[in-house]
């Protein structure tokens, strides 16, 4: 009888034991899933919202404005302009394609009329040629994407202006908007 008394308890405190086990392991749990949500809404919220045609557009209408009011002396400014959670910028190129103004400072002098994107598209040929015939619009075409290393579609817009008493043109692009949606 003794030894069924302790047998008994011993039995009772491990079921307690497994209980109170399985109870945190519920918590824990439960406190895993809340730190994943707080920390996919926390990256999502620092990533900001996703760059969309319009701030393209609008960003390329402000540097065009700023080039036909300032002339070159605007390069400064523009090439430390960011839109789209600073991950946007714009570039100026002359009617021929060769880059005049690029934050990126080895592109300028470069003529990128025959540089093609992987699918052997001429896209700087086509912005030259939209800008030359329409004074602004969309072209599409496929670039690395810096931020994620994978080829994607890349939206740009660009627009006509005149600077210093020369025809140049202004560009800006989005990735992520297919060809379909670039228009």
């Amino acid at each position: 009888m003794f030894k069924g008394n302790i047998v008994s308890r011993w039995a009772f405190n491990l079921k307690k034991m497994f209980t109170f086990v399985e109870e945190w392991m519920n918590v824990a749990k439960t406190l895993a899933v809340l730190v994943i949500i707080a920390v996919l809404a926390s990256s999502q919220a620092l990533a900001g919202e996703a760059c969309v045609k319009e701030d393209v557009r609008k960003s390329v209408e402000y540097a065009a404005d700023i080039l036909a009011a300032k002339g070159s002396a605007a390069f400064a400014e523009l090439e430390k302009f960011r839109f789209c959670d600073q991950k946007g910028y714009v570039w100026v190129a002359d009617m021929s394609g060769v880059v005049l103004m690029h934050h990126i400072h080895k592109l300028v002098g470069v003529d990128q009329m025959y540089i093609q994107d992987p699918d052997g598209k001429y896209f700087n040929a086509e912005m030259v040629a939209k800008v030359k015939k329409s004074g602004a619009g969309w072209v599409s075409y496929r670039r690395l994407n810096p931020v994620s290393k994978i080829i994607e579609p890349k939206c740009s817009y660009v627009k006509a202006t005149t600077m210093d008493g020369k025809k140049v043109w202004v560009g800006a692009g989005v990735y992520g908007i297919s060809e379909a949606t670039c228009r």
